[in-house]
């Protein structure tokens, strides 16, 4: 798997992890595991498809042009989180198709405890690949739903990591703009990972022009301005939050 601390500059843009691999081969066989715990892992992990290292297994999430599924790297055994875009039905609009790898570029730009680690980037000639780490905890709406309510300790925990995490981004020139429920994961030790930088902006990021004027992110937790297509900054995921 690619070294996810190598730092690199891409077009005067401070980028961590790996270049995305273009036009990888789909359904090719990978290399096989060692050892026999190891090719156990692989004969028995329920896949769709091979991408590149990957093993494209069951559907975890889904949204308008993407679904977020299980996935398995080919030669460590180590499973994924992999968001699948398909680029026909992104090309059905036009601002999905002229910001399609945006959301991987400013996810490299990005590290931190309380923020999903973007571990690989690969596409294919109908698809795009986002290779991430895998939460296994859920969302926290549904940890809510399940326990009808949070301890006070836990709601604190919860909140001061988003806080943190928000503000890492903020301070590099990151600005959400879709926080809700729904985007907070928890991994193995029940700790927050913001995850979906699908509508994310940066100024200046390798030549994109969006605006912070742009209409976006959930009604139900967008600020004023961002339906209203105001000039906006970083405050409008404060008030997400």
């Amino acid at each position: 798997m690619p070294a996810a601390d190598k730092e690199m500059v891409i077009d005067g843009t401070r980028l961590f992890g790996f270049k995305p691999t273009a036009c990888v081969a789909e359904n090719v066989a990978p290399p096989p595991l060692n050892g026999s715990t190891s090719g156990d892992i692989l004969r028995n992990f329920y896949h769709t498809k091979r991408v590149g290292n990957y093993l494209i297994g069951r559907k975890l999430g889904e949204g308008s042009f993407a679904k977020v599924r299980e996935g398995l790297h080919a030669m460590t055994g180590e499973k994924v989180a992999v968001k699948v875009i398909d680029k026909r039905k992104a090309k059905k609009d036009s601002y999905v198709t002229k910001n399609l790898r945006r959301e991987g570029q400013i996810q490299q730009m990005i590290r931190h405890p309380n923020i999903t680690q973007l571990l690989d980037v690969l596409e294919t000639e109908n698809s795009y690949y986002l290779v991430m780490e895998l939460c296994p905890g859920g969302n926290l709406m549904n940890r809510i739903y399940e326990k009808k309510r949070l301890e006070e300790k836990e709601a604190q925990k919860y909140v001061r990591q988003l806080v943190m995490a928000v503000e890492h981004l903020h301070r590099a020139g990151v600005v959400h703009r879709d926080l809700k429920i729904e985007n907070l994961l928890l991994d193995e030790n029940d700790n927050i990972k913001l995850i979906d930088f699908g509508l994310s902006n940066c100024a200046g990021i390798l030549g994109y022009s969006d605006p912070f004027s742009t209409q976006c992110g959930s009604p139900a937790y967008a600020a004023p301005e961002l339906l209203s297509r105001k000039k906006y900054g970083p405050k409008v995921d404060v008030w997400s939050m």
